[in-house]
């Protein structure tokens, strides 16, 4: 238990130095991060054969006293044991990625056709929409900007073509309150649209306060709803 516990603790200095260090806003992975993970079984390959080796070095050259074979071997095996379960505290906690914001969008589109209205003015339909950002991280999303666009999606001569319908707020970004692990920050409205818009397009842009950026886009079939 005591090799685990300073394993871990080896862990969480790496970790806190890692964490000291300035990121800047297109982030890399680090040394740290790669052999932790990508050569994660070679580098404790190399562990396994270079301590021993280097312990029977030095005891070959005489420049410790571990002379007694039971003492070289358990120093030999504690000092395996603490750096691979140091490797592995890390490998966990880089591909579980429990310190870096985890985002998903949950999203709800219908559309109501001209005839169901009967006020109806200039053949438009209604289109209604819930977007939900949810936290599904173990950490708390801090306060951050956010903005929402709407396009309509139809086919033109060269291609496809992007017609803007919405965008919310109108300018600038809108700094919805902090997210707690597993709740939500939700956008609910309804607009009008031409109603031989068939396909409409939803982007979403998170700015996460100096922990980088987060978009989202999905394109929705209205076909059947909107005319």
């Amino acid at each position: 238990m005591y090799i685990f516990a300073l394993a871990a603790k080896s862990a969480r200095v790496m970790l806190y130095l890692k964490s000291s260090l300035k990121e800047t806003p297109m982030k890399q992975h680090s040394l740290l991060e790669i052999l932790s993970t990508k050569f994660f079984v070679i580098v404790v390959c190399f562990v396994v054969m270079a301590v021993p080796t280097a312990y029977f070095v030095l005891l070959s050259s005489g420049v410790t006293n571990l002379n007694d074979l039971a003492t070289f071997a358990d120093a030999v095996v504690k000092t395996v044991a603490v750096i691979v379960g140091a490797l592995w505290v890390l490998n966990r906690h880089y591909t579980n990625r429990v310190d870096v914001p985890q985002l998903r969008v949950d999203a709800e589109v219908s559309a109501i056709p001209p005839p169901k209205f009967s006020n109806q003015v200039a053949n438009h339909s209604l289109l209604i929409y819930r977007l939900d950002i949810v936290n599904t991280g173990k950490t708390l999303i801090p306060p951050m900007e956010q903005y929402l666009e709407v396009h309509g999606v139809i086919p033109s001569s060269d291609g496809v073509e992007y017609v803007p319908l919405s965008r919310w707020p109108l300018t600038g970004t809108h700094p919805p309150g902090q997210i707690e692990p597993n709740s939500w920050n939700a956008i609910n409205d309804a607009i009008a649209i031409p109603s031989n818009i068939q396909a409409v397009r939803f982007f979403i842009d998170l700015q996460l306060n100096g922990k980088g950026f987060y978009s989202w886009h999905k394109t929705f079939d209205i076909s059947s709803k909107a005319g």
